[in-house]
């Protein structure tokens, strides 16, 4: 079964902003196309089994029905929920960032 994915315009402009900050900050264009195409790997995923990835690793969102991918051999994870045959993927976070009241917002 090929589930349907919605990016929210919030989790877009999240992986714009770190996107952005590792070509234009950090200056490695490279390390952006590598999360870049860990993105897509993870879409493809979500895509197939969104059901593959474990409930997030925090309380409340876990609560909420939240799961968490994490992008390979990259130090960022997608926050996304599953309804019905949709994959809603809501944020895009690094490891050590709080991210529990952004997703809530």
């Amino acid at each position: 079964m090929a589930y349907n994915l919605i990016i929210t315009d919030r989790a877009n402009d999240l992986i714009d902003e770190r996107v952005l900050y590792i070509i234009e900050k950090l200056k490695n264009p490279s390390a952006a196309k590598h999360l870049l195409d860990g993105i897509s790997s993870v879409y493809d995923r979500l895509q197939d089994n969104p059901y593959q990835f474990p409930d997030s690793g925090d309380p409340v969102l876990s609560r909420r029905k939240y799961k968490e991918a994490l992008i390979p051999k990259m130090q960022y994870k997608m926050v996304f929920r599953i309804e019905n045959e949709t994959v809603y993927v809501v944020g895009f976070f690094h490891d050590l960032e709080n991210y529990t009241s952004k997703v809530i917002e």
